[in-house]
């Protein structure tokens, strides 16, 4: 697809009450932008979608996953990882206009798919303007319970779990705790790796509290994971920018988990490919920072 739809196009959500809306964006010639809210509390943009090129991400965190995805099948470490069908399964927490489903796509075309979102319209709303092929598994639910015991996909597993539902202090309680992350972890592969975006004030506080929170979970998970064979190396890290680490600035990081394990190479080569200014923080160094 590489022309615009007719847009402004909005639509009203039932499950939060608030309007969706898709407008044209205006840093580049075929970007279309996804935003939320009510006329009392304002819209806050959510997503961007190129339409000419959906291998191009825009905002900085989507980049860093990108880059951590990209050195797991690049490396020349000699796991299954590397192998051409990883990954063949992913499961996004959070659906928005399908940005980093639309990259899937178009980078692993035979990747299978699911998207999760407590809104029952808006995935029909996004794919009826900005459509994509073929379509992504799309459940209706909270994320809180979807991969909890009983939740609709409690009993499956995944190459590729992304978590993209909150960007503040704001987020509730069932979305941040430890409880939450552990079902998360649950659904991920023996091969698989999870991936979180969030944001924060530039104190940071709210950023190393969750950090610490996402590091227990993945600790007990490992603990629990008898076929887990990192061999002593790093499960864990943290990408950022590096005026963000410093708490200089306010930004979204991006946590990553894998059940195999960083090695060295690939954790240089998640450096090497940015975006830049930034740092890729694991071991001992990321769990000084979260203190």
């Amino acid at each position: 697809m590489s022309s615009l739809p007719e847009l402004p196009r909005r639509t009203r959500l039932s499950w939060s009450g608030m309007t969706a809306e898709l407008t044209r964006d205006t840093l580049t010639e075929t970007g279309v932008v996804l935003t939320t809210g009510t006329p009392e509390a304002g819209m806050a943009e959510q997503s961007h979608v190129e339409i000419a090129d959906p291998g191009f991400l825009l905002h900085d965190y989507l980049r860093r996953m990108r880059s951590v995805l990209t050195a797991l099948r690049s490396s020349a470490a000699a796991d299954s990882r590397a192998a051409p069908g990883w990954p063949e399964s992913v499961l996004h927490l959070g659906a928005g206009a399908l940005t980093l489903p639309r990259w899937f796509q178009w980078w692993r075309p035979s990747v299978r798919q699911t998207v999760v979102d407590i809104e029952p319209e808006l995935v029909e709303f996004v794919l009826e303007h900005l459509p994509m092929q073929p379509h992504p598994r799309n459940v209706v639910a909270d994320a809180a319970e979807v991969l909890a015991p009983g939740g609709a996909l409690s009993q499956e597993r995944f190459d590729v779990v992304v978590v993209d539902l909150f960007n503040s202090s704001q987020a509730p309680a069932s979305l941040t705790s430890r409880e939450f992350f552990a079902h998360v972890l649950s659904a991920v592969s023996p091969e698989g790796v999870m991936m979180v975006n969030f944001g924060d004030d530039a104190d940071m506080g709210f950023a190393r509290g969750i950090t610490r929170t996402m590091l227990a979970a993945a600790e007990e998970a490992s603990a629990r994971n008898s076929h887990a064979h990192h061999d002593g190396r790093p499960t864990t890290l943290v990408s950022a920018p590096g005026s963000v680490l410093a708490a200089r600035e306010e930004g979204n990081l991006v946590f990553a988990f894998s059940r195999r394990g960083f090695t060295e190479q690939q954790l240089q080569m998640m450096w090497a490919a940015g975006p830049h200014p930034g740092e890729v923080l694991s071991g001992e160094e990321l769990h000084a920072w979260a203190g």
